[in-house]
């Protein structure tokens, strides 16, 4: 959909295509395809969107991104809001996740620092 990060020559493309892409929506017709599809189209573009709104260096972009969002939520208010509240819901539990495999991580390089160490309780 939008890229999220660039680097070098290519990146200033992947910029450029992505603030381009955003113009589309501004086209009547692309609005109205969008529009008739947007319980399809709004849970695959939503999570980009919530991203890059969030997280985004080049400011053009992100207020192209407001716009989009915006958009959506004019659209379809009550499937916007079920977009956010899972969202927010996934990316609450992927920290979890993630705050679990640190943890397990230490323990694994505590393990393997006192098995160094010749600590014979490891196990």
């Amino acid at each position: 959909v939008v890229s999220t990060q660039s680097t070098g020559s290519s990146g200033i493309n992947a910029e450029y295509g992505a603030e381009r892409a955003l113009y589309f929506w501004n086209n009547e017709y692309i609005m109205s395809l969008i529009e008739e599809h947007c319980r399809i189209i709004m849970p695959i573009m939503f999570p980009a969107l919530y991203l890059i709104s969030k997280d985004h260096w080049n400011q053009t972009i992100v207020a192209l991104v407001y716009n989009v969002m915006k958009t959506f939520m004019e659209m379809n208010n009550q499937l916007f809001d079920e977009l956010t509240l899972s969202f927010k819901a996934e990316r609450q539990k992927e920290k979890r996740k993630e705050a679990h495999r640190e943890e397990a991580w230490k323990k694994v390089q505590k393990r393997a620092i006192e098995a160094a160490n010749g600590n014979s309780n490891v196990g």
